[in-house]
């Protein structure tokens, strides 16, 4: 069962083949079995015919089937003609990308810790991507190792005959968008306005709820709790938030992160810059935005430090953000 959920690969000369969707086959077992216990209620204990539930039969056979299709679904490196496919349920082409588009696959990681691999394509390095291994919870999983090694590795040197002089062209910045500059300071630019309004608010309906007049009542439930507590502390970490300066310093080499109260005050060299991650954000499945980090490692040190810069929904900010981030650092 284990197997099936970890991602799957094919090697041939001219093409290579990968099934990052192994977990619907266990999913699709699942719901067999609560299906036809299911079934098995309804035709027997509650007096059904099998005739009249055919079309019900039906319907749960389809929702099964499509798991299985689901997770036949393949992504398809063709070296010969130096284009991706997605083939839905293995065989339907609905997505096709040349490789002289393709940036390469790259790690992207979670906010539960886990991380997954995606095909990113050069006019959009931090989007979405196209999904092409399962969810890895440790950076020393066996299937994760041998994925790099005999995919990763040998589709990006494929990859690079296909790139161009201009694809990797360093861009010159000229007016830094999310930064002030002051001198040799260079100041991530906050909406200070919107955090305010949005923090004063949370707050305001925090106090509301402990006067008389408060629309959850005065019990002591666990949803009211957790409501009293997210609206009375987070309304004054968002304020504060908006008030909390990062500064990358060129002329001293250095990253400083202060608050007005000296709360999570931080400061780094530019010599223990270690890169910048992003880190994709979702509510209930659905993307709801995209963190980018910075990493340093202090010499001595063997764990890294990481500060959130900033956050976007946009992901083409996020690539204009990065490339000003590595201009002032570099």
């Amino acid at each position: 069962m284990q197997s099936l959920s970890k991602t799957r690969w094919k090697i041939k000369p001219d093409r290579v083949t990968v099934y990052p969707y192994g977990l619907s086959y266990i999913l699709a077992a699942v719901l067999a079995i609560i299906f036809a216990a299911g079934y098995f209620v309804y035709v027997y204990y509650l007096k059904n015919s099998i005739a009249s539930s055919t079309s019900l039969l039906g319907i749960l056979l389809v929702i099964i089937l499509l798991f299985v299709g689901w997770a036949g679904t393949a992504i398809e490196f063709d070296i010969s003609s130096g284009i991706m496919r997605r083939k839905l349920f293995g065989f339907l082409p609905v997505k096709s990308i040349p490789f002289s588009q393709i940036y390469g696959i790259s790690p992207v990681n979670n906010t539960l810790g886990a991380y997954t691999y995606r095909v990113f394509r050069k006019d959009n390095r931090y989007g979405k991507g196209t999904l092409v291994s399962c969810a890895y919870g440790k950076t020393d999983d066996k299937n994760a190792i041998a994925f790099v090694e005999e995919v990763i590795t040998p589709i990006h040197r494929h990859l690079e005959a296909h790139d161009s002089q201009d694809d990797f062209k360093p861009v010159e910045i000229r007016e830094y968008k999310f930064f002030d500059v002051q001198g040799s300071s260079y100041i991530i630019k906050k909406n200070r306005i919107g955090s305010i309004l949005l923090g004063v608010v949370l707050l305001s309906i925090g106090i509301h709820e402990l006067t008389p007049d408060a629309w959850l009542g005065h019990g002591y439930q666990i949803g009211r709790i957790c409501f009293l507590i997210f609206t009375i502390i987070g309304g004054p970490a968002i304020i504060l938030a908006a008030f909390t300066e990062v500064r990358l310093d060129k002329s001293s080499r250095s990253l400083t992160r202060t608050s007005p109260i000296g709360l999570g005050n931080k400061s780094f060299s530019f010599n223990d810059f270690n890169g910048v991650q992003t880190v994709r954000r979702s509510t209930n499945l659905i993307y709801s935005g995209t963190d980018v980090q910075v990493y340093f490692l202090k010499p001595g040190s063997e764990k890294e430090d990481v500060i959130v810069l900033q956050s976007f929904f946009s992901t083409r900010k996020v690539e204009r953000f990065i490339t000003e981030i590595n201009s002032i650092i570099n």
